[in-house]
């Protein structure tokens, strides 16, 4: 009989917790709807020019951080505020990528930059098809990635550098008796890169004696920031 009894108490304990708060919620969801009204009236009033608001948009404590919140988030003039734009912007895409427009069939110059020309796009302007190089708009944690072909009986040999640095090399080789195809050979490196780094491909050695046009390639974007402790 005592356990039937604490049961039962528990099961209402539980209905009336359940009642309570959606009763809650719903208090929440219309109060919500009083904050846009009165934010809509703060948007149709306020100059473009006004300084934030510094006055909350509720006048009960039960929802002063709901006020808070829209406040620090938004000026009169519906923009963004400073910070939340600064991390927008940081945020911003960088990438791209670009093709070889002419064979490489020089086979007697050592660490010849590769030039991709045909420049498919470029967000962030930090690629030069005139030189090969991207110099990085910003710093963070990059990928590149590049592709090399050759034609049957032939052969090239490429590496990444950074600022002077030979961080990754690309062998395609389809000198093979069997060759009767193209060959095509990539490979990505994931780096971490300051502002105004430099990064380009370049023949690797002496080596190498054909390039293929068009499906050649390099290509890099930027993934995320330096974490604080190694950003120095």
């Amino acid at each position: 009989m005592h356990q039937d009894i604490v049961i039962t108490l528990s099961v209402c304990a539980v209905i009336l917790t359940t009642v309570l708060f959606e009763y809650r919620m719903q208090r929440v969801e219309d109060k919500c709807k009083e904050i846009e009204l009165k934010y809509d009236l703060h948007q149709e009033t306020a100059g473009k020019d006004d300084e934030i608001v510094d006055t909350p948009l509720v006048d009960d404590n039960e929802n002063i951080e709901v006020g808070a919140a829209l406040k620090r988030r938004y000026s009169k003039s519906g923009d963004l505020m400073e910070d939340e734009l600064r991390e927008l912007s940081a945020q911003r895409t960088i990438a791209f990528s670009a093709a070889l427009g002419h064979p490489m069939d020089d086979n007697e110059t050592v660490s010849e930059v590769v030039m991709y020309e045909i420049v498919d796009i470029n967000i962030g302007e930090g690629y030069d098809p005139t030189t090969g190089i991207f110099r990085v708009p910003e710093s963070g944690v990059y990928v590149f990635h590049w592709t090399s072909v050759t034609i049957p009986g032939k052969w090239y040999e490429t590496e990444l550098n950074i600022n002077g640095h030979q961080k990754r090399l690309n062998s395609c080789n389809n000198k093979g008796e069997n060759a009767s195809s193209n060959l095509s050979c990539s490979t990505i490196v994931i780096a971490e890169v300051k502002e105004s780094d430099i990064v380009w491909v370049a023949k690797f050695g002496q080596e190498g004696d054909y390039l293929m046009e068009m499906y050649s390639s390099f290509t890099g974007w930027k993934i995320g920031e330096i974490p604080k402790s190694d950003d120095n």
